[in-house]
């Protein structure tokens, strides 16, 4: 019996198949099987089936395009290995890769998964950059990105005992994977890159739509199945102070016909598992207001707490402690929103919540990957920011920009006078769902996209 499977899953990458079955055959490691799962392609590929048919440490399983989930339970079911690693037909692996993978998970009981770098390769087998993942507890202790599904060498009986890949989902079918391993065992990453990840047109990951809906979907299917939301108090708090450094009482500034913070209330109103919908405002005309759109204005904030430098933990100490003396109410979470952000949706909100519950982290912000190229002044002039993220893609070095005026924190955060604590996690938003109306400008822009019906 082998002690390695590999999965290979191939639907219409023919091109592709024989540089990834043959990056497992050149092996410095010569304990593994494979098994090659053809997902109904409709190309060559059983043409170049054929040409290992006859090997016997390969196992072909045909399929009729039952999707990436089913193919790879298909091809683990009929894998004998004590460990398991998935390659998908259009990348292929370094030479060493089942070698020092293998190894670590025999030297290492406490790991259920071990994973490694890897290069991104374009259809020429010409190398993009270098990712180098972030060293598990040693650089990072929340793993809230997951590491590349295909590459990742896991036991068989931690498979098991999650019940492998969700069938239901079409996409993010790795994400759900990764978030409900971990929840019950130890990962471990190798910085050595050993495997060639191709990235083209036709790759899965380009739908970022798709994408982003299914993996908020894992997400609340997590948290409905792991997490008790019973025993979980949750208050959504708008902020509607009068002062702002754009526009005084900037919450009653109509947008497209309405005010502009019942954008954002309407939402937030939508949130299932939120108790409570509250503003707080030291203003009554913007209370009143806010109640006419279903909002609950328990308290008016003390004015001494309406400037624009008081610190945000100062501002929710005061408002947790009124909230539980004047209407005995303790919330467990608090799900901040801004109410000049009027693209940001109830599923963004729902997504935060989620977020929060599944890291088991301090709190969550909605943030965008800044992919812009910074610079600063040096000695001869500029000079790059992260100089080498051309050529080495490392996590460390990536940076996020603030973006969409969510915030999910732990209440007990306040009790360290932190409003978010140190484990901070993060949601994604996009250009659209990210404007934040503080100029002219943004002001004009988000009341034409409401005008023309834009965003949905």
């Amino acid at each position: 019996m082998p002690k390695v499977s590999v999965i290979i899953t191939a639907h219409n990458y023919g091109k592709y198949l024989p540089q990834a079955v043959g990056s497992v055959l050149n092996q410095t490691y010569d304990d593994y099987e494979i098994v090659i799962v053809n997902d109904g392609s409709t190309d060559d590929t059983v043409k170049i089936l054929d040409n290992y048919k006859d090997i016997e440490k390969i196992k072909i399983v045909n399929l009729n395009g039952v999707g990436l989930a089913k193919a790879a339970n298909s091809g683990i079911r009929s894998s004998n290995g004590k460990y398991i690693i998935r390659l998908d037909a259009d990348d292929y692996f370094d030479e060493n890769i089942l070698l020092v993978l293998s190894r670590v998970l025999d030297r290492n009981n406490e790991y259920g998964m071990v994973y490694p770098d890897y290069y991104r390769v374009n259809k020429y087998n010409e190398i993009i950059d270098q990712v180098r993942q972030q060293k598990v507890n040693d650089e990072v202790k929340l793993l809230d990105r997951s590491a590349l599904a295909a590459g990742a060498m896991f036991r068989r009986k931690c498979y098991d005992a999650i019940g492998g890949y969700s069938e239901e989902l079409s996409y993010q079918e790795d994400y759900d994977f990764w978030i409900r391993f971990i929840d019950k065992f130890h990962v471990y990453n190798v910085q050595l890159p050993l495997m060639y990840y191709r990235k083209h047109s036709g790759s899965m990951s380009n739908n970022t739509v798709e994408r982003m809906k299914a993996r908020r979907y894992v997400k609340q299917k997590f948290v409905n199945q792991s997490r008790n939301l019973q025993n979980k108090k949750i208050l959504c708090v708008l902020p509607m102070i009068a002062e702002n450094r754009y526009k005084y009482k900037l919450p009653l500034e109509p947008l497209n016909g309405k005010p502009m913070f019942s954008y954002v209330l309407e939402e937030a109103l939508k949130v299932k598992s939120v108790d409570i919908v509250i503003v707080d405002t030291e203003e009554q005309e913007i209370a009143q207001e806010a109640l006419k759109y279903g909002a609950e204005v328990p308290f008016i904030r003390p004015r001494s707490l309406a400037k624009l430098d008081v610190p945000q933990v100062e501002i929710l100490k005061h408002l947790v402690k009124s909230m539980h003396k004047e209407h005995h109410y303790m919330p467990d979470m608090i799900l901040m929103v801004y109410f000049n952000n009027p693209f940001i949706k109830a599923r963004h909100m729902e997504e935060a919540i989620n977020t929060l519950l599944i890291y088991k982290c301090d709190s969550v912000i909605s943030m965008a990957e800044d992919l812009k190229f910074h610079w600063q002044p040096g000695k001869n002039g500029l000079k790059p920011v992260i100089y080498p993220r051309k050529l080495l893609n490392d996590q460390k070095w990536m940076t996020y920009e603030e973006k969409g005026g969510i915030y999910a924190l732990d209440v007990n955060n306040l009790k360290k006078d932190s409003f978010l604590g140190e484990r901070i996690s993060f949601i994604s938003v996009d250009e659209v769902e990210s404007i934040r109306i503080d100029s002219d400008f943004n002001y004009w822009i988000a009341d034409r996209i409401l005008r023309e019906d834009y965003c949905q």
